[in-house]
């Protein structure tokens, strides 16, 4: 009762300073009522009931959701998905109902779901289902989409991505409120697909209108979920309630209005200490910092922690000498000393890995970890045993523009391979050149992290070696199609002990027995309270973008 008395408080508002809000791509900001100093407090101090106000380390480039594949902090606030993932107390995770009311499949295969009756965009639109099927097209359509993969399974994308279609032959509305999806073979996880941030709902009429300038301006951007952008700027993103927004079964939400500051760490760390920011993420500071100040008693009652669930690894070409030779690669998962990496950079928030999937993921199993062991003298040992080894060079791709931890990491394995006899360097490209060496498959070794999208290990183990296509944009070149057919066939098997199963025999097979990479970490990740907060539970896959649902504002504080 409370969020309803709240959302038609926030309506009421809403329609006395708002002019032309259902005109398309208008300027629905309003305006302030209270004088502000731009950060969410009064010239006395005084913070803003029910305000947020949240650091994030880069400006975002897009909010347009099908071209962004990093910057996820605001389209989980502004859209909505048909379905979410909730993070259970026990760390176990729920899948739960977005803008989707009801769903049925009997073969996994073709999906009918029916929006909510009580699903608007922020202009007060309702969302129906052709904003559906738009926003799958369009995933495939548009030339510059970068999700294509969470609707390529869909019968007639291929034509979609072609051009030779403008209409998605897999996707059929039956009403203004359903619509069926047909999928080009079964696919067990696929509901669980349906939850990522990509696969958010855009209405078809305000994007059409928008054109190109979608996602590039707060007045060219719109969603269902429960908070609007109303500014948009390299210095900061301000978010308020959307009126329209009608909150889920158990859902209360305590923030109002969020202020997202584009910061550099140390001026993170300072605001926040003044009590200037609400909530500080400990992976956006330095780690030292972080170490000395945070990871103490006096911040301990205030620390929340959750696990990643992310894999770091360490990825190896092999179709170039000497990374060819089985043996090398094996020594190379071998000498590399994970433990002291771990420790050094990261404080020791984290835990060794030996597979593909993270902890935290289903098909996660016990069974696959604890074989590899860091043993620099059998490494030696193999390296001995090629002869071109210790003459070829080792050549690990890094990111001119990555921060100093992944710097150091990569100088920290260069230093453990050339202890056991192998000629290494570290080449740092720039952020575009070392992608595109990258998707043409001629990057020799490379350190990457990949974090769940969503709950299941198609994501992880399809991304990497679902097809030879896949294998190249990794620069993994892993050619063994036997294998290869048996990741993308393992999506169709019906049988969830059975499929996880196989999921299991596979990541065995491509790490333990082939060596096709280095698995070497997830890590742990710390968020503070500041004094205003109550709680904060963070999103399922630990990442440091959030839901404000999932944040609580101290009462005296709303």
């Amino acid at each position: 009762m409370w969020h309803e008395v709240r959302r038609l408080a926030a309506l009421l508002m809403t329609a006395l300073v708002l002019v032309g809000s259902f005109c398309g791509c208008s300027d629905n900001t309003g305006a302030e009522t209270t004088e502000q100093t731009g950060e969410g407090q009064s010239a006395s101090g005084k913070v803003e009931p029910g305000l947020v106000r949240i650091a994030v380390s880069e400006p975002i480039s897009t909010l347009d959701i099908h071209q962004n594949t990093e910057d996820y902090m605001i389209p989980l606030n502004i859209y909505e998905r048909l379905f979410d993932i909730r993070l259970e107390e026990d760390g176990t995770t729920t899948l739960i109902k977005g803008l989707a009311d009801s769903w049925s499949t009997a073969d996994s295969q073709l999906f009918r779901i029916k929006l909510r009756d009580d699903a608007f965009f922020s202009d007060g639109s309702p969302v129906l289902a052709s904003d559906v099927a738009f926003t799958f097209t369009r995933m495939l359509a548009l030339p510059e989409s970068m999700q294509t993969d969470f609707a390529d399974m869909i019968i007639g994308a291929e034509d979609v991505m072609a051009g030779r279609s403008d209409t998605l032959a897999g996707l059929r509305i039956l009403d203004d409120k359903t619509v069926e999806i047909a999928l080009t073979e079964p696919n067990a996880g696929y509901l669980y697909q349906l939850a990522t941030p990509a696969c958010s709902i855009l209405s078809r009429r305000f994007v059409t209108e928008c054109g190109e300038g979608y996602g590039r301006s707060a007045e060219s951007t719109m969603g269902s979920g429960p908070y609007r952008v109303t500014e948009y700027t390299d210095s900061r993103i301000s978010l308020e309630r959307n009126p329209y927004y009608h909150c889920h079964e158990g859902e209360e939400l305590t923030v109002n209005r969020a202020e997202f500051q584009i910061l550099p760490s140390a001026l993170m760390d300072r605001k926040f200490r003044m009590g200037e920011l609400d909530l500080l993420d400990l992976n956006r500071i330095n780690p030292e910092t972080a170490k000395k100040i945070y990871k103490s008693p006096e911040w301990a009652s205030r620390t929340i922690s959750c696990s990643r669930v992310e894999v770091q690894y360490l990825m190896l070409n092999l179709e170039t000498p000497p990374l060819n030779d089985l043996r090398v690669r094996k020594a190379v998962q071998m000498a590399i000393n994970r433990r002291r990496i771990l420790d050094e950079l990261l404080n020791g928030d984290g835990s060794l890995l030996d597979g593909i999937y993270p902890r935290g993921l289903l098909g996660f199993t016990q069974e696959n970890q604890g074989w590899l062991q860091y043993d620099p003298e059998q490494a030696k040992e193999l390296i001995s045993q090629v002869a071109e080894a210790a003459e070829l060079r080792v050549e690990l791709a890094g990111n001119s523009q990555s921060n100093i931890r992944t710097l150091r990491m990569l100088e920290m394995i260069r230093e453990d391979l050339s202890a056991v006899g192998l000629k290494v360097s570290v080449v740092n490209y720039d952020e575009e050149s070392r992608y595109y060496l990258r998707r043409q498959g001629v990057l020799m070794a490379y350190y990457g992290t990949w974090s769940a999208d969503y709950n299941d290990p198609d994501n992880f183990i399809y991304t990497f070696f679902g097809s030879r296509a896949k294998t190249l944009d990794r620069s993994s070149n892993y050619s063994n199609e036997s294998v290869i057919s048996r990741v993308a066939e393992a999506r169709t098997i019906r049988s969830m002990e059975e499929r996880l199963a196989e999921y299991a025999s596979l990541e065995k097979r491509l790490v333990r027995d082939e060596a096709v990479w280095v698995p070497l970490f997830s890590s742990e990740h710390l968020f503070i309270l500041g004094d205003r907060l109550d709680d904060f539970t963070p999103f399922w896959a630990g990442w440091g973008d959030l839901y404000l649902r999932d944040v609580v504002l101290k009462p005296e504080a709303r």
